[in-house]
């Protein structure tokens, strides 16, 4: 699967999993809404009392005044209703609910002042699914027969049986709840869909004046006039539910409910939810990118703690549009959305370091100095293709080396104090390959195959030109680590022998060969292939000492050395495969001693 689409799916699965996690009954879910409830007691607007909405309200003071409590008085109600009518109220809504009889006469008095209000009246009742008597349903239809109704039932929220959203109107019967009909008398349009509950939050914590029932026939009529009047219990344990604006206190009232409601309604800001929450998944979405996008810059604990820096700034930021919009962005789904990508992203990504490390591990890790490693493992996106080295052109210093007469020496040894042998030198020269930034590539036999400048393509020429000199300080360290060689295998009685280096600069195609454990790095090209010519040729130098070694380069790596080490030229030479002769050079201490063994003008022919 191609990057791009891995980002897609991680960010689409981001968001969704995120947006599913907070809803119930995940526990996730119990954190957004603490975090909405602490935002509101904290944050939301402070806004002034509501003046269009009054509660009247019946407290235990006035359920004092009667000889029983429940049902309360008829006759107070009916007189209460003629008070506030008389007051010029511009309508009320009774929140008492009509369903049981008292004395028949006071029951009579209470319908016949229902009926007779000149001003918008309406009285609450039962939705059909609410638990009742048949003889209750009975009693509250005459009660309200011919009379403006709504239903009482407050949609409470399944997970916590909080109270956040509003059903104007019941998908059943069509009835419009007890808010919304006060609404539409006063030629209000509702909403036919459920909208949340946009609380009012007030410096002294009540959203509107109350007046106890008991007092109204002694308040000024300035008070009331013109007011939408909600008559209700405010007495505690009776009809009291918990809500946003009551998370950290008392319950709220129905009464209290019913009356945010209904200033909502008459500002006209019942929203109703959409279908799909586009605001909120965008905002989830967008979090989600960042989670991703820090993932692909940072790691481990850096990753960590800037992760929770943005996250504690998103918060920061969705506080400040709360207090000065009302409008709260949800913030644990986003916050969430963000671990989630960034998380996942992380494991991707981490998913394929080990996978390229694993590949680099088995290519090269063991035969290249910490440095190039630490280059290597740091430049792969330019080196690795799934796991493979993909094929690149780039320019290195090639170095084949050698054991002059190995032959005859496997000849005299065992093949115990052979293998011995060959590891001892062996170790000595890889050990030298890397502390110069080499990295060995293969062995075949006693040689070895070497390149400076790859697998990591160089980017200017002055990378190039370190590399060839590298190769030839390199190349001058294996010469006198064969010396030490040789004293001790003498010492031992074992065998001496000399060595030979081939080295050439220029361009090769690199890339890899085989597949799964057979993978190999191969260099292909010209390059290699002078390479290892040079080292065939140092055979013509040997001069039949047991010891001797030699070290040959090609003009382009001479050139790049720029004097730095001495040499000669030991001629232009036809390499086999080239259709020009070639200006080679001998860098080793046995040219310093035989300066003048062959003419630098001369050309020769090597097979």
């Amino acid at each position: 699967m191609a990057a791009g689409a891995r980002i897609a799916l991680i960010l689409a699965a981001a968001t969704l999993a995120a947006e599913l996690s907070v809803r119930p009954p995940s526990p996730l879910a119990a954190a957004e809404r603490l975090f909405e409830a602490a935002a509101f007691r904290f944050f939301a607007p402070v806004q002034p009392q509501d003046e269009r909405i009054v509660i009247i309200a019946i407290t235990e003071d006035t359920l004092d005044l009667f000889p029983y409590r429940s049902p309360i008085d008829r006759t107070f109600l009916a007189d209460l209703l003629d008070q506030l009518a008389n007051a010029g109220v511009a309508a009320i809504g009774l929140d008492v609910l009509l369903d049981r009889p008292t004395e028949p006469a006071k029951d009579a008095g209470l319908r016949q002042a229902i009926q007779r209000a000149e001003i918008p009246l309406a009285v609450i009742t039962l939705a059909p699914e609410t638990p009742a008597s048949s003889e209750r349903r009975r009693v509250l239809t005459e009660f309200v027969a011919g009379v403006r109704t709504g239903t009482a039932n407050l949609a409470r929220d399944r997970f916590d049986d909080m109270v956040r959203e509003h059903v104007p109107i019941h998908p059943a019967t069509g009835e419009p709840s007890f808010a919304a009909s006060l609404a539409k008398s006063l030629g209000v349009s509702v909403p036919d869909r459920p909208f949340p509950i946009a609380w009012r939050r007030t410096p002294g914590g009540r959203a509107f004046a109350v007046y106890p029932a008991e007092t109204i026939r002694l308040l000024p009529l300035d008070w009331l006039r013109g007011k939408v009047a909600l008559v209700g219990s405010l007495h505690r344990g009776e009809d009291e539910h918990r809500t946003l604006a009551s998370a950290f206190g008392q319950p709220s009232f129905g009464v209290e409910i019913h009356a945010q409601i209904l200033s909502q309604l008459l500002d006209r800001r019942a929203v109703p939810l959409p279908a799909i929450p586009w605001t909120d998944l965008g905002v989830t979405l967008a979090m989600a990118a960042a989670g991703l996008a820090l993932a692909s810059v940072l790691t481990g604990y850096v990753f960590s703690i800037t992760l929770a820096g943005i996250g504690a700034a998103f918060v920061a930021a969705a506080l400040a549009v709360y207090a000065s919009t009302g409008a709260l962005i949800p913030s644990v789904a986003p916050l969430l959305a963000a671990i989630i990508a960034g998380g996942a992203f992380r494991a991707w990504r981490g998913r394929g370091e080990r996978r390229d490390r694993r590949a680099l591990q088995a290519l090269f890790y063991r035969f290249m100095s910490e440095p190039v490693a630490d280059e290597l493992l740091r430049e792969r996106d330019l080196f690795l293709a799934g796991g493979r080295p993909r094929p690149q052109l780039l320019t290195a210093t090639v170095m084949f080396c050698d054991i002059a007469g190995f032959t005859a020496i496997c000849e005299r040894l065992a093949p115990e104090p052979l293998v011995a042998w060959l590891d001892l030198y062996i170790n000595a020269m890889v050990r030298l390959i890397i502390e110069h930034d080499g990295v060995v590539l293969r062995f075949v036999g006693d040689g070895i195959l070497a390149a400076f400048g790859c697998p990591v393509p160089r980017r200017d020429e002055a990378a190039v030109t370190a590399d060839a000199r590298n190769a030839a300080r390199c190349a001058l360290a294996m010469e006198q680590a064969m010396e030490l060689l040789n004293d001790g295998w003498q010492a031992a009685g074992l065998p001496e022998a000399g060595l030979r280096v081939g080295l050439h600069t220029g361009e090769l195609v690199a890339g890899s060969l085989g597949s799964g454990p057979r993978l190999e790095y191969c260099l292909l090209g010209d390059t290699a292939n002078v390479g290892a010519r040079l080292e065939q040729l140092g055979k013509q130098y040997a001069g039949g000492a047991v010891r001797y070694c030699t070290v040959l380069i090609g003009e382009p790596t001479w050139q790049r050395l720029g004097g730095t080490m001495p040499g000669v030229c030991i001629g232009e030479i036809g390499l086999r495969g080239k259709s020009a002769p070639l200006a080679v050079y001998r860098i080793d201490t046995g040219a310093q001693r035989s300066r003048e063994e062959k003419p630098a003008t001369a050309v020769y022919s090597a097979d």
